[in-house]
């Protein structure tokens, strides 16, 4: 096997173990088993996407000058102690803690395992494959948290304690699989004294951001479909119970709508040549038709509301990262892809505490 195959691989890997975790993947079912409301549910949201804005682009700005591998570890690091806190500290402030530190995972992964697959793939000549890897990428992520989605009963009957000690466990897991990979050698070649990269970096940065119009708008409307989609399954997880299903309904439900995703994964490649502002469009008005299904109170629309919603929203993000990708040089590329996972915590910190209200 050539070393970049081994590379995705393991990215692949590390990618299937972080979406595993049913605790991550029922974290709103196991707040509110435990009695809190939904919209202490929407506050905890709100702290997540604070947390996020205030270290999303630092932790680019840290992948692309200190390594995008160590950055990864980080996230590991932080996962373990999100779970951690999540399983000792029983109390409203103990579950935004945990949040907090669910937010520097996310903020330190974010970016970096796609900046480390895509410059894995230009050094070899072969970036042109990048629009299959995330495509594999995506449909992996929706399997995998789909598969931890029908377990979200399981971690309502062995409890939060212990659903969070196996996340801690897999996250424990994914820290030894980073070790392993090899580092971007647009990285390595990076010498000098540290806050002198982070200067350049950050100048560069901003200065290509000021230049693109096109890479603006693109991150803008994929974190817009991206919000609207993952309040909608947030939700749902509260609000299908509610519909009068059995129990052990709840699991294969939440499944079938993450699997719109593997369908939107595979649909993207038919519109790769669609002009961008169209699928935008088409995929806006099929998240919104999913929130409006929520409100029929009728689980089989619910579903499929959640289905097209997830499908919408993976077609758009593929399309997005493989253009977004495309446009940013490689030196500054963690940060900038940063700056769309940025954009998309402003728009959640305004539509989370909304959505819990309009879903209470």
């Amino acid at each position: 096997m050539s070393a970049v195959k081994k590379q995705l691989h393991k990215l692949y890997a590390f990618n299937a173990l972080s979406n595993l975790s049913i605790a991550g993947a029922a974290w709103v079912l196991l707040l509110v088993s435990q009695g809190y409301s939904l919209v202490q549910v929407g506050v905890a949201e709100t702290v997540f996407h604070l947390v996020s804005i205030t270290a999303e682009v630092p932790s680019g700005v840290f992948a692309d000058v200190m390594g995008r591998k160590r950055s990864l570890m980080v996230s590991c690091v932080t996962a373990i102690l999100s779970a951690l806190t999540r399983a000792y500290w029983n109390s409203f402030p103990g579950v935004c803690v945990s949040i907090a530190f669910s937010a520097l995972t996310y903020n330190f992964c974010s970016g970096t395992d796609s900046a480390l697959a895509y410059d894995t793939l230009l050094e070899h000549g072969r970036e042109k494959e990048y629009d299959g890897y995330v495509s594999a990428q995506t449909v992996i992520y929706r399997l995998f948290d789909g598969a931890a989605t029908l377990g979200a009963g399981v971690a309502v009957m062995i409890g939060n304690t212990l659903s969070q000690l196996i996340g801690a466990g897999l996250a424990a897991v994914r820290l030894g699989l980073v070790m392993t990979m090899k580092e971007n050698a647009v990285v390595r070649r990076e010498g000098g004294a540290v806050r002198e990269k982070i200067r350049i970096t950050c100048r560069e940065s901003l200065s290509f951001l000021r230049s693109s119009a096109a890479a603006g708008k693109l991150i803008f409307r994929n974190a817009l479909v991206g919000a609207v989609d993952v309040l909608l399954l947030f939700f749902l997880q509260a609000k299908l119970p509610m519909t009068g299903i059995p129990d052990w309904v709840l699991g294969p439900l939440l499944f079938l709508m993450s699997m719109g995703g593997v369908v939107g994964a595979r649909l993207s490649r038919r519109v790769r040549h669609w002009p961008f502002a169209r699928l935008f469009v088409m995929c806006l008005l099929l998240v919104l038709s999913g929130f409006a299904a929520e409100f029929t109170g009728v689980a089989w629309i619910m579903t499929a509301g959640g289905f097209l919603a997830a499908l919408a929203d993976d077609m758009l993000q593929i399309r997005a990262d493989v253009e977004l990708n495309a446009l940013v040089p490689p030196a500054q590329r963690a940060t900038l892809i940063s700056v769309g996972s940025l954009c998309f915590s402003m728009v959640m910190i305004v539509l989370s505490p909304l959505a819990g209200w309009l879903f209470s």
